[in-house]
């Protein structure tokens, strides 16, 4: 019986190790393709997503997606399109937070044009658990060689913060790679593939503490014999 516990308790450990290990990835795939106003709220797995002004989700093979605008390519599933000025907001379903470890994004011109180099760059802005601001802005890329937008994957450098949101948005710049005051509803971009890990629930750490405590005693044991 003692044996058929501590294995048990192994089998805890390994399945609450993984759980906490995993990330979660937003893809926006299982998001019905439409748009969204300001406010508008929709959810990915445990994540509520709130628009930030105008949005809209679909893929670039859909004439209503990109019908109008000169979307990135790249990518033949669902993302998410800031759209005149507009952003979206993450947000967990736990109290207990999430962080953020990477993202995809590409800048979306209104209409076709020849822009070989960076316009805008993507802004991202959230709070901790304490109400702590942080911020960081990346460059979003110009056109590649064939005259089209790209996504671009960037690395979150502070992925050790525990936010209860984050928000992206974007932003013109100038000459010198700084932000305009305003864009006049041409900041706009497609954001995928959002990387994200969620902090474990209490009963979680609880089994993972169990867990470890089994396979210590499976190894005293061991060494013992």
């Amino acid at each position: 019986m003692k044996k058929l516990f501590k294995t048990a308790l192994l089998a805890v450990a390994v399945s609450a190790t993984a759980s906490v290990a995993q990330a979660s990835v937003i893809t926006f795939d299982s998001v019905a393709a439409i748009g969204y106003n300001g406010g508008d709220t929709f959810t990915d797995g445990q994540f509520t997503l709130t628009a930030l002004g105008d949005g809209y989700v679909g893929d670039i093979s859909s004439p209503s997606t990109c019908s109008l605008l000169d979307c990135p390519i790249g990518n033949a599933s669902n993302f998410y399109l800031g759209l005149n000025d507009g952003g979206v907001q993450v947000t967990h379903s736990s109290s207990l937070g999430f962080r953020l470890n990477s993202f995809a994004a590409s800048f979306v011109a209104p209409v076709a044009q020849d822009i070989p180099f960076s316009v805008a760059r993507i802004l991202v802005m959230g709070h901790d658990l304490n109400n702590n601001d942080y911020s960081a802005s990346f460059t979003l890329p110009g056109q590649n060689n064939d005259g089209r937008w790209t996504f671009t994957n960037f690395n979150f450098g502070a992925s050790s913060v525990v936010f209860k949101d984050v928000s992206f948005l974007s932003c013109l710049t100038d000459d010198n790679g700084s932000c305009v005051a305003f864009g006049g509803n041409q900041a706009q971009f497609a954001l995928d593939n959002i990387n994200v890990a969620a902090v474990p629930e209490p009963e979680q750490w609880l089994m993972m503490l169990l867990g470890m405590a089994g396979v210590a005693a499976i190894a005293r044991r061991k060494r013992s014999v």
